[in-house]
């Protein structure tokens, strides 16, 4: 069941201000229309507690909550920051915009669980999530709100579930508590569209690969790129990596774990092209025609290899991204503003540049505010710092001089 949530979340992307709404109106639907039978359930769980003190310490704050984040989802789900109609025109500006995580499950506290579980619920849906109940501490409740929940939900959209093992986060009690569960990111991708400046693009790769050698959390991990353009920016690449760059040695493991990679992805089909910076900084090896089974993308790089996957159009490059979990970078260039929107919507991750390299990634940032509200809201969202560089023409040294017609090194 979670995985199908998960490919059913990837494929509404982006959920809209009124879905969230709708589900949010059905949530405190199903509590309204049986709140008798939902107190008595309290009361069964709770000896301590009857049907009519259930109504006022549970039901009525639980509906109070969900009001409250159908009323101002659509406040809550406006970018911040940025320099306002500059920013969304591409002339150069930074934003955040929040995003769904995926599949959350909630497993219900012993105290309180229908407000304390509605609360979550209200800020989880107004952040665009699917959700997975569990209610282990609260066994009649649970049983209860498993046969309402499929007059009110698609079990995609809300499901009582016995395992919340796999969700892509796990409250296992209020946002306050120990007990949120969130997995490593995916590796950073760089997607390359057909409207792309190459040599620009490939200039600005170089530059946030060389940063300590690829060595950084920030550092692109591998192109996305046309199949029909895959040459192309593999000598763009090259040539930029020719260019004196930042001075740095490999140590004896790293060394031989990059080699581990490049014969792995030799063996698999790939081919290697070798860059020497003329600066005499560290080589870049970029691989042309990776694979998935290749240990270059299975593993972590941290080091200074570019591997290049080829895609046939924009919807092949998401799934590909949609494969691993969210990144914590995309890297996106293109001049094709329908694309570069797609991409915004479609895709996850702590953070997103365009037409940047280095620079605006190192802008990134998460920050998670908890609380109820729209605390709650961006709790259960995911930060994504959105840097769009200024339109200007790209200077001539800018992804790295002419060779003059050399080619790249084939090894």
């Amino acid at each position: 069941m979670l995985e199908a949530q998960r490919a059913a979340f990837f494929a509404e992307l982006p959920v809209l201000p009124a879905i969230r709404r709708d589900r949010l109106r059905r949530a405190a639907l199903m509590i309204e229309q049986h709140a008798p039978a939902l107190c008595a359930a309290l009361a069964g769980d709770q000896p301590n507690q009857d049907a009519e003190s259930a109504m006022r310490t549970e039901v009525a704050p639980a509906l109070a909550a969900l009001r409250e984040a159908m009323a101002n989802v659509a406040a809550w789900m406006r970018p911040k920051g940025g320099r306002g109609l500059r920013a969304w025109l591409g002339l150069g500006g930074d934003y955040v915009e929040y995003q769904p995580i995926g599949v959350v499950g909630i497993a219900a506290p012993a105290a309180l669980p229908l407000f304390r579980t509605a609360s979550i619920l209200a800020s989880v849906l107004a952040a665009g999530n699917r959700v997975a109940l569990g209610f282990d501490a609260a066994p009649r409740l649970g049983r209860l709100i498993a046969e309402l929940a499929p007059a009110f939900f698609d079990p995609l959209e809300l499901a009582v579930a016995g395992d919340l093992a796999g969700t892509d986060l796990l409250v296992t009690s209020e946002p306050q508590a120990e007990g949120i569960a969130i997995p490593r990111s995916g590796k950073s991708p760089v997607i390359v569209g057909r409207s792309a400046d190459l040599r620009k693009a490939a200039g600005q790769v170089i530059a946030a690969k060389r940063v300590k050698g690829g060595r950084v959390p920030l550092a692109p991990d591998h192109l996305l790129v046309p199949e029909e353009q895959e040459e192309a920016v593999a000598n763009w690449l090259w040539r930029a990596a020719m260019q004196p760059g930042e001075a740095g040695t490999l140590s004896a493991a790293e060394q031989a774990r990059v080699t581990r990679l490049l014969d792995d992805a030799r063996a698999r089909g790939g081919e290697v092209l070798t860059a020497e910076s003329r600066g005499g900084g560290m080589p870049l090896h970029i691989i042309r025609h990776a694979s998935e089974d290749m240990l270059v993308m299975r593993e972590e790089i941290a080091g200074p290899v570019l591997p290049l996957r080829n895609y046939a159009g924009i919807g092949d490059a998401i799934a590909a991204i949609h494969r691993r979990p969210p990144p914590l970078a995309i890297y996106y260039f293109g001049r094709d503003a329908a694309e570069r929107r797609h991409v915004l919507e479609r895709t996850l991750s702590s953070a997103i540049a365009i037409d940047a390299g280095a620079v605006g990634a190192r802008r990134a940032g998460m920050t998670l505010n908890i609380g109820e509200g729209e605390a709650g809201f961006r709790w259960f969202s995911q930060a994504r710092h959105v840097y769009r560089a200024p339109r200007s023409r790209a200077s001539p040294r800018e992804g790295g001089d002419d060779l003059g017609g050399a080619a790249p090194a084939l090894h």
